[in-house]
């Protein structure tokens, strides 16, 4: 017992070795498995690493390493992203480095394509690395990296989950209200006149179809005729999906105003109306989502919803920030939604100005 004890010990010290103070320490759950040793056997190897300080208890909480005097502390942040330079990645990005470059924060981005086998090898990368912390927009379909996530947990790396949430994990969530933010632009784009209203989205998954809730229960309080043959809502090939736009864009009633799921929907429908003599802005109104780069450099500036995402990014660090030194335990569970604002341009028929 007193053999296999030491050898315990001797193995958590060489776990936390290179891992930053304040670190949580894997459970002791884990360390019985992995060391293949019962629990009181792990119990006897952390309670000798407390007295000799290098770790420390906090009750509910789990084990940390202690700080050692003399050591600059540099926090490693990852950053897993769908993509980084499409719709508000870029601006949640500026969010996160805002925050970060006035701390002692560096930042390791990497792109999961929205593929979750990219994003799992990711987060063991992300793992292995040591990092102190990671913030996360789980890909379309994430349930598949259940166990990439739950292996976060075990090594006690804290992480926040940004604009969508994979369930069964009880950590900060930090996103954009799609319900309202749809909601507004749907009523704007009954207030500019628009009276046969479309909806398009590239993708049906947990985010567009929260979209689509708000672009219904504003056509439904207004007593706006729904025409589902306009709604294009589901997950087809790009090509497929802009022929099925402009089969819609064909008809003698084509559409007079269109709700785009983003800003991506939104620049497919250029082309597709120049090409039917339709004029943006004019003979058919359009607003996006996201308010991305593309907006402005449209060729007739596209109207849309900006999700605060640079707002998102500084808050999520910040939050991760506090997690990482144990200052935001009890808010564990946290879900904190960001009011969307219209950016009104001349695709909806009105110069550019902002409106809330």
């Amino acid at each position: 017992m007193a053999l296999r004890y030491l050898e315990v010990k001797n193995e958590i010290l060489r776990l936390i070795e290179g891992m930053k103070p304040h670190s949580r320490v894997p459970s002791r759950q884990w360390l019985c498995k992995k060391c293949g040793v019962a629990r009181s056997t792990v119990d006897k190897a952390i309670a000798e690493l407390i007295a000799e300080n290098h770790l420390y208890t906090m009750k509910g909480s789990g084990t940390y390493i202690q700080e050692r005097e003399g050591l600059a502390t540099i926090i490693n942040f990852g950053v897993i992203l769908p993509f980084i330079m499409e719709a508000g990645y870029p601006k949640l990005l500026n969010g996160i480095e805002r925050y970060a470059s006035k701390r002692n924060i560096n930042v390791i981005v990497c792109s999961s394509e929205n593929t979750p086998q990219k994003q799992h090898n990711y987060v063991l990368r992300m793992i292995e690395s040591k990092i102190d912390g990671c913030i996360i927009i789980p890909s379309i379909n994430s349930e598949m990296n259940h166990h990439s996530f739950s292996l976060l947990e075990e090594r006690g790396i804290p992480f926040v989950f940004c604009n969508r949430f994979v369930d069964g994990f009880n950590v900060p969530f930090l996103g954009n209200n799609n319900y309202y933010g749809e909601y507004a632009a749907t009523k704007h784009i009954i207030d500019v006149g628009c009276k046969n209203i479309a909806y398009m989205s590239p993708r049906k998954y947990s985010t567009s179809i929260e979209r689509y809730y708000g672009f219904m229960t504003a056509m439904l309080d207004n007593g706006m005729s729904i025409n589902m043959d306009n709604y294009l809502h589901d997950n087809v090939p790009v090509e497929k999906l802009k022929y099925q736009a402009a089969e819609i864009f064909s008809k003698p009633d084509y559409p007079d105003g269109v709700v785009c799921f983003n800003d991506t929907m939104a620049a497919y429908l250029y082309p597709i109306l120049a090409d039917k003599g339709l004029a943006v802005g004019r003979d058919v109104k359009i607003i996006g989502y996201d308010d991305g780069p593309i907006c402005e450099n449209m060729r007739v500036p596209l109207s849309s919803v900006s999700s605060k995402a640079e707002e998102v990014g500084y808050e999520a660090a910040k939050m991760l920030m506090g997690m990482v030194t144990r200052r935001f335990e009890e808010k564990a569970g946290l879900i904190r939604l960001f009011t969307p604002e219209l950016r009104i341009r001349k695709s909806s028929g009105q110069g550019n100005k902002g409106m809330n």
